[in-house]
């Protein structure tokens, strides 16, 4: 091996270390705990949406015969097919459980890739090795990076995959091929194909794109929206009408996640509401109300995600009417329908139609009367719960070890470097950075924008790929700095 490569390896091989210890110390305090139901035979973590990433694969494969197929093959598919595809690859010559320990493997194997990339990349644009190495040794070693690599949900790959991007992009500007550029125009089509709401991530390849042409930069970028755009035609046709990137609600949905828990959504995203304090609220009306209970209790914590003191009495009253018809509804309509043949009501019923209107109006007069709330202290809110946390997941740092004297520092150290990392991912568009490093960061103030103000029910995993590519952003910033102080330094000697 070429002694130029020797820090690679070294690199790579400290972050790949360093994941899956902190990740096996954590199964294994996980397995003497309550949440040892949370770990899959010591292999990985579970989650929700975990199943809705590898049915797919088990249903296709044959493995899964408790699941129902002739239901679900005419609905649209909730989720992009790019991480069932990276779980298919290991799937293919081994059996489910095996599979996810390859599935784990993978993903680690990918963020040492990754963290060396990034490396070599800030070598290649002159970064200072005073700033490289401490950050690279950060990026590698610290569990603020780790948090889901042992998790089978897609932030096991799209951090990683939107580093590798942007550092295609930067080599690329000063590459005499294009060997770089469809590199990262290979990896742009897999990050959408995953997590289409990650297409902004492309934005770093628009310089390279330019180099080209305008007409084979258009040919390039269809080509690479093209599985995305295939995948969503397939949707369509499934649910004979147009549905987004992300179909979540649908009409069809032989559960809770009809159109009507849209609504109830978007009133309570205006009052503030958590995204998980909503769910838990939702999900248990539901559950119950699939069983004809629909006692007032479950409104009453529907209820109780309002601010204090900012909803009506007429408001309260009109909210618990709506919440009574869609239990009724639960109970009366759909129920039956899920255990008929049909296993789903196909359309939006008369009663459900009433519920939408209801809470439609319901939510334009909160949002009239309350815009201060709804259009700026929620959204802020939001954006400090997305920055202001020390990204250390993980049960062992939240219960197992929470408290102890190095834990507590651990815990401030990561939180004060998330806050700077996202800062400098939003920020450094504003400085004179390389152009594709500016641009993605663009991209990163917009997706937070989204993020705090549209969707509003954020989760810490949505914020990860912003995270990595802080980290690069971080390395240009600091190297700013580090050039003025000397250059200040050079004036006041001469």
């Amino acid at each position: 091996m070429p002694a130029r490569f020797l820090p690679h390896l070294l690199i790579a091989l400290l972050a790949l270390v360093c994941a899956q210890a902190w990740n096996r110390i954590n199964i294994g305090a996980m397995g003497d705990s309550p949440a040892r139901a949370n770990v899959r035979d010591g292999r990985a973590l579970t989650s929700t949406d975990d199943a809705s990433y590898l049915q797919g694969v088990d249903r296709l494969l044959g493995a899964r015969p408790d699941l129902e197929q002739a239901p679900e093959t005419r609905r649209p598919s909730l989720r992009a097919p790019g991480y069932s595809l990276f779980y298919l690859l290991p799937r293919l010559v081994l059996d489910p459980l095996p599979a996810i320990s390859a599935l784990v493997w993978m993903q680690c194997l990918l963020y040492a890739f990754t963290v060396a990339m990034l490396w070599d990349t800030l070598v290649r644009s002159g970064i200072d090795g005073r700033i490289r190495w401490p950050l690279i040794l950060a990026f590698a070693a610290l569990p603020t990076f780790h948090g889901f690599l042992f998790h089978t949900l897609t932030e096991g790959i799209t951090p990683s995959l939107a580093m590798l991007l942007l550092c295609c992009a930067l080599r690329d500007q000063h590459a005499t091929h294009r060997r770089w550029l469809f590199a990262g125009l290979l990896l742009w089509s897999l990050l959408m194909f995953t997590r289409p709401a990650l297409l902004w991530t492309g934005l770093a390849l628009l310089p390279g794109l330019l180099r080209i042409g305008r007409l084979r930069a258009s040919a390039f970028a269809l080509l690479a929206v093209a599985p995305l755009l295939c995948w969503w035609l397939v949707n369509v046709m499934r649910a004979d009408a147009l549905v987004g990137l992300h179909p979540l609600y649908s009409a069809s949905a032989a559960g809770i996640n009809r159109p009507t828990h849209g609504a109830f959504w978007e009133l309570a995203k205006s009052w503030g509401a958590r995204g998980d304090d909503f769910h838990a609220a939702m999900e248990a009306g539901y559950r119950a109300a699939i069983r004809c209970d629909t006692a007032s209790r479950h409104a009453d914590a529907f209820i109780a995600l309002a601010p204090d003191g900012l909803l009506t009495a007429e408001l309260e009253a009109e909210t618990r009417q709506a919440f009574s018809r869609w239990q009724r509804f639960n109970c009366e309509e759909l129920a039956p329908a899920l255990t008929s043949a049909r296993g789903t009501i196909a359309i939006t019923t008369r009663s459900e139609q009433g519920i939408l209107f209801a809470l439609e109006s319901i939510t334009a007069e909160w949002r009239r009367t309350h815009r201060w709330h709804h259009h700026v202290i929620v959204p802020l809110r939001v954006l400090k719960q997305m920055v202001a946390h020390s990204n250390l997941n993980l049960w062992v740092f939240q219960h197992t070890w929470r408290g102890q004297p190095a834990m507590e520092a651990l815990r401030w150290f990561s939180a004060i470097l998330h806050a700077l990392l996202i800062a400098a991912a939003a920020l450094a568009f504003l400085l004179r950075v390389p152009l594709p490093v500016r641009l993605l960061s663009f991209g990163c103030a917009a997706y937070l924008f989204y993020l705090a103000y549209v969707q509003r029910g954020v989760e810490e995993r949505y914020t990860l790929p912003v995270l990595f590519i802080g980290v690069a952003c971080a390395g240009f910033v600091a190297q700013l700095i580090l050039k003025a102080n000397f250059t200040a330094a050079i004036s006041k000697r001469t």
